[in-house]
């Protein structure tokens, strides 16, 4: 299970930066919010499961910090976006 609530927070990671990137930011902060609590929920249930495993915290780490890259990078587009329309008229 906790391979599937990486995949589906990978998931609206994508949707957040896409609607961020449509100029939808409440859209965005919502899906960014939801794939907050998948990966969560993927390092409570990895830290309490029975059997350890470090594979999948490493992977959790990668997706977290691939998270805050792309938030980032999309945040920054969607800031210059209007601005670059502004200069333009």
């Amino acid at each position: 299970m906790t391979t599937w609530t990486l995949w589906i927070g990978a998931l609206l990671v994508v949707g957040g930066s896409a609607a961020q990137l449509k100029h939808q930011a409440v859209a965005a902060r919502a899906l960014w919010v939801l794939a907050v609590l998948a990966f969560v929920t993927t390092a409570a249930s990895a830290v309490t499961a029975t059997t350890f495993s470090l594979p999948l915290l490493l992977i959790l780490v990668v997706a977290i910090a691939g998270t805050v890259a792309l938030v980032a990078v999309t945040r920054e587009q969607a800031t210059k976006a209007p601005a670059a329309r502004r200069g333009a008229q």
